[in-house]
């Protein structure tokens, strides 16, 4: 007689059962689950059946493991980069202060399409005063 898992086939047969269009190998596990006179060769075939399932569900389990470590890697790639982004403008906000350079720089950034036109209003706040000849 095949080792069968009993607790993991319940398991599997009641998940399999509230599929609405379970696959031939699911509906085989139905099958051969709910019987209660099994014969060896439907052991077998079941003891098979449920390996194969256990590896899915590793190999499920090791997918979205996988998913997570590279969604955290992506995010923090994101981050690493806006960080940079925001440091790089105020680094060129900061020295447009004093430096009539990097005030045109700013005004350049500003009239030649660099900044959205609907992130403009958000700008203009923060334009140094050296730049009048930005038009609003």
């Amino acid at each position: 007689m095949a080792n069968i898992d009993r607790d993991y086939l319940d398991a599997l047969v009641s998940r399999f059962k509230g599929y609405k269009s379970p696959n031939d190998t699911q509906k085989l596990i139905i099958a051969l689950g709910d019987k209660f006179e099994r014969s060896d060769d439907d052991n077998k075939k079941l003891a098979v059946l449920l390996k194969a399932e256990k590896k899915a569900d590793e190999l499920t389990k090791a997918r979205a493991a996988t998913q997570r470590i590279l969604n955290a890697e992506k995010a923090a790639i994101k981050k690493h980069e806006t960080r940079k982004k925001i440091l790089w403008g105020a680094a060129l906000k900061k020295a447009s202060e004093n430096n009539p350079e990097m005030a045109q720089v700013m005004q350049t950034l500003y009239n030649h399409g660099y900044i959205a036109e609907r992130d403009k209003s958000v700008v203009e706040e923060d334009l140094p005063e050296q730049m009048p000849q930005i038009t609003r």
